[in-house]
C-alpha cells in the first residue's frame, strides 16, 4: 500500500441500479494468487489477497474481514448448498437490547470464539461474555470480563488476542486498557499494559507486534515495549493494516513508522486489495455511492449517474477476480420487523463498469443494534459472494445469480453476519444467543 500516492485519488460514483456487463476475468482465469486470512494457502481465485499479518495459518476466519486488510476475502472455500448441522446457545439472551452484537473468529481446528459485550441499556454490573464452541457444537469454555472486549484476532501462535478496556462515565475514550492473550483452552497467557494512551482497537502486524489505537496510535511489541506512538487525533471503529504495516483509520493515514501521511482517508468503509491499493466506500446524499482508491489507474474519474435511493447501510468486499462487491441496504421499519431492499453490485474498478446488480427484498426480525450489524458481505476462495441479510445467501461472482439460501436456526431472532468455519462450513450468531453451523449435507 503506497501511501505516497494517496493524494492521487480516483473516484467512481456508482448508480443504485445498472445493467449487467460481461466479466473481464472470472475465477480460475489469469495468474494465480496467494492465500488470505493468514492461512497462507491456496486461494482459488487469481487475485486473492495475500494476508501478511501474523495470523494463524489455516484459520478460516482469524479476524474481522478475514485479514487486517479488511478485504472481506476469505482464503478457504465455503459450502455449495448448506443446511444447519447444529445450533447451541452457550449464553442465552432474552433481551437483545442488553447486549451488543456478537463478534466471532474461527481457528484452524474449527473452534469458534464469540465475544458479546453488554450494551448501554444493560443493567449495571452486567458482565461481558467470551466463550468457545468447537466444530461439533460442543461448548469448550466460557468466561466473563468487567471490561469491554475489543476486536478478536487469532495469532500465528494460535492464541486468541484482543483488547480489554474501560470507559469512565462522561468520557469518549477508554480510561484504561490492555492487550490480552488467551490460549485455545481459555487460559490467560499474557496481559500487556503498555505505557501509551488508552485504546479500544487492536490489530496484529506482520511481525506479531500490535497496533493499538483510539485517541492516537501506537505500535507495541509482544513484551509490551512501545515501538512508537503518536497523538494524531481521534479515530472511531475502523483500523485497516496493509501488507507493509501501514495503517489507515477513518481519520488518518500512517506509514509503518507511525508518521501521519494524510488526514484524508479515501472513504468510510476501508479495505486493501491484492495490489496494495486502498479502497474506500462512502454513501453520498441522493443515493450515489463513491468508491475511492489510492491508485489513479482505477476508474479514471468515470462518473456513472443513477436514480436516487435511500441508503441506510453499506458493505464492501474485494473479490479474487479484481472486482469490488458492494452491498446497499434501504430499510423500512414496521412493528416487530424490518423490511429491506438490498442491492448487491459487482464493480470493475479499472473501468468503472458495474458488471451486475442483484436486487433482494428481505424481511428481518426486529434488531435493536446499529444498522450496519444487520448485514454481512464476503467472498470465499471459490468466488461465491456470501451475503447476510435476514438469511445467508450465496451469489455467483460471475453473474450475481443466487445459488443458495440458508435460513437461520431460529427464524424469529435477528441474525448477525455469517463467517466461514472449517470443512466448507458457515457459522453465525443470532440476537438470542444462538450459535449455529451449516454445511453441505
Amino acid at each position: 500500500m503506497t501511501m505516497g500516492r494517496r493524494a492521487l485519488l480516483a473516484v467512481l460514483v456508482l448508480p443504485v441500479a445498472c445493467g449487467a456487463r460481461t466479466a473481464l476475468l472470472l475465477p480460475g482465469e489469469g495468474a494465480g494468487g496467494g492465500g488470505s486470512g493468514g492461512s497462507g494457502g491456496g486461494g482459488a481465485t487469481p487475485l486473492a489477497v495475500v494476508c501478511h499479518a501474523a495470523l494463524q495459518d489455516g484459520a478460516p476466519t482469524p479476524t474481522q474481514g478475514f485479514c487486517t486488510t479488511r478485504a472481506n476475502q476469505a482464503s478457504v472455500v465455503g459450502p455449495e448448498a448448506p443446511v444447519v448441522a447444529w445450533a447451541v446457545a452457550p449464553f442465552p439472551i432474552p433481551s437483545p437490547e442488553d447486549y451488543l452484537p456478537a463478534e466471532m473468529v474461527v481457528d484452524a481446528s474449527g473452534r469458534a470464539y464469540v465475544a458479546i459485550n453488554a450494551s448501554p441499556m444493560a443493567p449495571t454490573g452486567t458482565a461481558n461474555q467470551l466463550f468457545a464452541v468447537d466444530a461439533d457444537g460442543s461448548v469448550a469454555w466460557r468466561t466473563t470480563f468487567d471490561s469491554t472486549i475489543g476486536p478478536l484476532s487469532i495469532g500465528r501462535d494460535g492464541n486468541l488476542w484482543f483488547s480489554l478496556y474501560l470507559i469512565a462515565d462522561g468520557n469518549d475514550f477508554p480510561a484504561s486498557s490492555n492487550v490480552t492473550g488467551l490460549s485455545p483452552d481459555g487460559t490467560p497467557v499474557v496481559t500487556i499494559a503498555p505505557s501509551v494512551r488508552s485504546f479500544s482497537l487492536m490489530a496484529i502486524a506482520s511481525d506479531g507486534s500490535f497496533f493499538v489505537g483510539s485517541d492516537g496510535l501506537a505500535r507495541i511489541a509482544p513484551d509490551g515495549t512501545v515501538l512508537w506512538q503518536n497523538d494524531y487525533g481521534q479515530f472511531g471503529t475502523s483500523m485497516v493494516v496493509g501488507p507493509d504495516d501501514d495503517v489507515v483509520t477513518d481519520e488518518n493515514v500512517f506509514d509503518s513508522a507511525g508518521t501521519s501521511v494524510s488526514t484524508s482517508p479515501p472513504g468510510e468503509v476501508l479495505a486493501v486489495d491484492s495490489h496494495d491499493t486502498v479502497f474506500g466506500l462512502t454513501a453520498n446524499p441522493g443515493g450515489s455511492v463513491a468508491i475511492t482508491t489510492t491508485d489513479p489507474s482505477y476508474a479514471n474519474g468515470i462518473v456513472l449517474e443513477g436514480p436516487a435511493s435511500n441508503i441506510d447501510a453499506y458493505e464492501l468486499a474485494l473479490a479474487g477476480d479484481g472486482s469490488a462487491l458492494v452491498l446497499l441496504a434501504d430499510e423500512a421499519s414496521a412493528p416487530g420487523l424490518t423490511k429491506a431492499h438490498l442491492q448487491i453490485l459487482a464493480v470493475e474498478p479499472w473501468g468503472g463498469h458495474v458488471r451486475w446488480t442483484t436486487p433482494l427484498d428481505v424481511t428481518l426480525p426486529y434488531d435493536p443494534a446499529n444498522l450496519t450489524t444487520h448485514y454481512g458481505l464476503f467472498v470465499d476462495a471459490a468466488g461465491t459472494v456470501v451475503v447476510t441479510a435476514g438469511t445467508v445467501m450465496g451469489l455467483d461472482l460471475a453473474s450475481g445469480a443466487v445459488l443458495w439460501t440458508l435460513q437461520p436456526a431460529n427464524a424469529t431472532s435477528c441474525l448477525r453476519p455469517a463467517v466461514l468455519g472449517t470443512g466448507r462450513s458457515i457459522i453465525a450468531t443470532q440476537c438470542d444467543g444462538t450459535v449455529f453451523l451449516a454445511r453441505d449435507p
